[in-house]
């Protein structure tokens, strides 16, 4: 078979597909196995095959966002793609309810917030040794900051009779966050699924699951802390759509730090 860099044979479609195989396995990483890192170093070293796995991957419905020693094999589903996770999903695994678009939008916001909160600036998103951390609580914190700020512009809008246009999504978002309360407890003493905290620890956990974060105890905060790898560094990095990841970061990380990141992330409905 032919390519336009060069030739190859049934044995490199095997080698391409086998490599984009290893990116439905995100906790394992290309040190850690050999078969994995000499993939690695032949997509790293030969053009040709490079170009195989990214038109195998584009015909499976995925995206290459890249292949790295340090990070593996990480990849995005294309629009319409059998493994897009749309939001709508993921909140309905999280939790089966009848307010399925206040649901979608939390959960939503929660993502978006978790990537806001670890890459606060443009220069700890390019730079590849840069580790973020959250908490469910500085997270939810980050958020409810946000939301007041919205709801302080909202409410200075109306009195100017002049209607708020910008972060559309990020002003239905904070209605229904505020609606809902940081922390409870059920009856036996579990959290209470639909409190905010529930569902930014929702995120976090399916982002450990995903490889894009690691977890691990904080004696002194007495709860756990998220680490960021350099798998979710690069989906941050690609993430489709700018708006609301920019508002976040205007109205939130600049109470600790300002910032202008130019990053782009996912549409409000889709996670990749």
């Amino acid at each position: 078979m032919n390519s336009g860099l060069g030739t190859y044979g049934d044995h490199d479609a095997e080698e391409a597909t086998r490599l984009i195989s290893y990116g439905f396995r995100p906790r394992l990483r290309p040190h850690r196995d050999a078969d994995y890192a000499a993939l690695v170093r032949r997509y790293d070293e030969e053009p040709a095959f490079e170009q195989l796995v990214i038109t195998s991957a584009t015909g499976l419905g995925l995206r290459v966002i890249a292949v790295t020693g340090q990070a593996g094999t990480v990849l995005g589903a294309l629009p319409g793609s059998a493994f897009e996770t749309r939001l709508e999903h993921y909140a309905r695994q999280a939790r089966q309810t009848h307010q399925r678009e206040s649901e979608r939008i939390l959960h939503g916001i929660a993502h978006l917030a978790v990537a806001a909160r670890c890459f606060p600036r443009p220069e700890d998103l390019a730079d590849d040794h840069y580790v973020g951390r959250a908490t469910v609580s500085s997270v939810d914190g980050f958020v409810r900051h946000v939301c007041r700020e919205l709801s302080e512009r909202a409410a200075q809008a109306e009195e100017n009779s002049d209607p708020m246009t910008e972060a559309r999504e990020l002003e239905r978002a904070w209605r229904a966050y505020l609606r809902r309360p940081e922390a409870s407890s059920t009856e036996d003493g579990r959290v209470a699924p639909t409190t905010t905290e529930a569902i930014v620890g929702k995120a976090l956990r399916y982002l450990v699951d995903q490889g894009m974060l690691t977890e691990s105890e904080d004696a002194e905060r007495r709860g756990k802390v998220y680490r960021t790898t350099s798998r979710y560094q690069l989906q941050v990095r690609e993430l489709a759509a700018i708006t609301a990841y920019d508002e976040l970061l205007r109205l939130g990380a600049s109470a600790e730090r300002r910032s202008t990141a130019a990053v782009r992330i996912a549409e409000p409905d889709t996670l990749h």
